[in-house]
């Protein structure tokens, strides 16, 4: 008889869990790990992908066995996550560099001169003698 708690009778290593518990744990490790390696590509410097590997496999390898998962399956589920993280980064630095993200959210004031991808700022389009355009008259019925 196994104990109710969910570790089994020596109580040292954690029950089976059914297949559906396991399938929604794959997920959430494997989307966490691509969020991870998208956001340091994004925006974090090249070092910060070796710290962000190294929490991903211990964290992924902490709970796939706290889970109950088997060590083969703790291995595939880990390895997977190190790729999810390593091909999210990739695109996250193809981002970067092919769009100049997010570096060009900031590059452009309103009044400036425009940059690369942008369009002549407001004050651009007032009177070379600073004052706003002239409305129009209204139009009468």
């Amino acid at each position: 008889m196994g104990a109710p708690c969910g570790t089994d009778d020596h109580g040292d290593h954690p029950t089976a869990r059914p297949f559906w518990a396991h399938r929604i744990m794959i997920e959430l490790l494997l989307a966490t790990s691509s969020l991870a390696g998208l956001a340091v590509g994004l925006v974090g410097p090249v070092w910060v992908i070796v710290v962000t590997t190294v929490l991903v496999a211990v964290l992924s390898a902490t709970i796939t066995w706290s889970q109950g998962f088997s060590a083969l399956g703790g291995v595939a589920v880990t390895t997977g996550c190190l790729i999810a993280c390593q091909i999210s980064y990739m695109a996250g630095r193809f981002v970067t560099r092919q769009y100049g993200f997010p570096e060009q959210l900031f590059e452009d004031d309103v009044d400036g001169e425009p940059g690369e991808t942008g369009q002549r700022g407001i004050s651009s389009d007032n009177g070379k003698d600073g004052k706003p355009p002239s409305r129009p008259p209204p139009s009468e019925p």
